[in-house]
């Protein structure tokens, strides 16, 4: 890397670049996976009591009517602020990762191996990214298969502790995660 900060006649990669690729994929992935939570709340309540929630739609309806509309943003905190940690660590680490690996090599090296260097950095950036993630999402899971668990995130979290320890507790889901998240 150049003095200006520059690597391959791009950057520069100074920690702006980071902080801002970090933040963008903090707010995207928040947004997007928080505003699908009631596609999660009824896909889950389907799949958890499949007689009784034949179709989406159906579901849907009988979720509202039973529960009130509130009903389908249960976990909607916990998705929010669980997506927005992974997706800092997700696209923060993904240009971390892509720049420092490009940067362990020549320039001519860096364009020869790109499609690698941007798959391994993608991969290290989501693992990292995860290790976040899955304790929001095992507290998710619980507040919407079972709404009456605990009252809040925190107290779910700490609930699922007490009696699970934090391995099982909390990244009981993780191996599973990383063969959705990381392919």
């Amino acid at each position: 890397m150049g003095g200006d900060g520059k690597f391959m006649g791009q950057g520069p990669f100074d920690s702006m670049h980071y902080v801002k690729a970090a933040f963008g994929g903090a707010v995207c992935c928040s947004v997007t996976h928080g505003g699908t939570t009631p596609i999660d709340v009824v896909k889950t309540r389907m799949q958890l009591e499949p007689a009784k929630y034949t179709s989406f739609v159906s579901a849907g309806k009988s979720i509202i009517s039973a529960e009130g509309s509130g009903a389908l943003f249960t976990g909607v905190m916990p998705t929010f602020q669980g997506y927005f940690v992974q997706g800092w660590f997700k696209f923060g680490g993904v240009e971390i990762c892509k720049t420092r690996f490009a940067m362990g090599m020549s320039e001519q090296d860096a364009w020869k191996n790109r499609d690698f260097i941007t798959l391994g950095g993608s991969a290290v950036a989501e693992f990292v990214a995860d290790v976040f993630l899955c304790p929001y999402e095992a507290c998710r899971i619980r507040s919407v298969s079972d709404p009456s668990y605990a009252n809040g995130m925190l107290a779910t979290g700490q609930k699922l502790v007490a009696e699970n320890g934090v391995v099982n507790g909390l990244y009981s889901g993780f191996g599973p995660m990383l063969f959705k998240q990381i392919p």
